[in-house]
Formats: C-alpha cells, sequence, structure tokens
C-alpha cells in the first residue's frame, strides 16, 4: 500500500488526564475513512523536571486505553527517541503530550494523480488552526 501524507502532531495537556472526547474525534476520524493513525505515543514531564514515555497499552486508566484501543495501525520507527526529547523539551513540568502520527487517506489518490504526471511535492506546509483563525479575525476587523 503507498500512503498519503502523514503528519506528526503534539497535543499537549494539563495533568496526565486527557478528555475523553479526543478518543472520541479520532476514532470517528478514522471509521469515516479520512485519517488513518500509525502510531500514538505519550510523554509525560514530571513536576521534577524527568521525563517518561509510553505507548498506550502502558496506560493504566482502563477507560483511556479502551477509548483509544485498536486505532493505530503501530508503525514502529516514524517517532524517534528525538522526537520524544524535543517534545520532552517543550513540555511544561507537570504535562503530558500525546504524539499521533496519522496519514491522509484523501492523499493516497493524490499522491498516485502526482506520480502519474510525473510530479513530485517539492514543499508543504501545516498551518495551525488557530494562525489561519486569527488572521480571519484580523481581515474581518480591518473591513
Amino acid at each position: 500500500m503507498r500512503h498519503g501524507a502523514v503528519e506528526f502532531v503534539v497535543i499537549e495537556f494539563n495533568g496526565q488526564q486527557l478528555d475523553p472526547s479526543l478518543a472520541t474525534s479520532l476514532r470517528e476520524q478514522v471509521s469515516k475513512g479520512v485519517i488513518n493513525v500509525i502510531d500514538l505515543l505519550f510523554v509525560q514531564k514530571h513536576t521534577d523536571g524527568s521525563v517518561r514515555s509510553f505507548e498506550l497499552d502502558e496506560v493504566s486508566d482502563d477507560e483511556h486505553r479502551e477509548s483509544l484501543g485498536g486505532i493505530a495501525q503501530a508503525i514502529d520507527g516514524l517517532i524517534s527517541p528525538e522526537d520524544v526529547s524535543d517534545v520532552a523539551a517543550g513540555l511544561e513540568p507537570g504535562a503530558t503530550a500525546l504524539i499521533v502520527l496519522f496519514e491522509h487517506i484523501w492523499l493516497r489518490e493524490l499522491r498516485a494523480a502526482v506520480e502519474r504526471s510525473s510530479g513530485r511535492v517539492v514543499f508543504a506546509e501545516r498551518i495551525p488552526g488557530e494562525i489561519v483563525d486569527a488572521v480571519e479575525n484580523m481581515a474581518k476587523a480591518a473591513a
């Protein structure tokens, strides 16, 4: 299988509990065929500065393990130890991050069409939604 673009997203939240709606939203996008979750990894930065990373099967909260279970394809090697270190360095003490690696399924066919055209993607950039919202709000305020 040829993959579409894969996105590396880090979601930081306070403490160790994530809202169950996050798992619900991820599961909905997978079931709709919009994305394919390739891997999930948690990174915790304790208040003393120590760092722990762990997979979903190591989550002690059965509710969260159950809600996120079965959605990741688990292609090992795409989240590197350096990625974990970089994420941990940016975390506030006492915070947890969820690294989600997912494929945009709709890009599979687009990739194939680009390749059939002897083309290649030479640049791609993700613009966070918050920035798009801020620019839109500034444009509306200026109008």
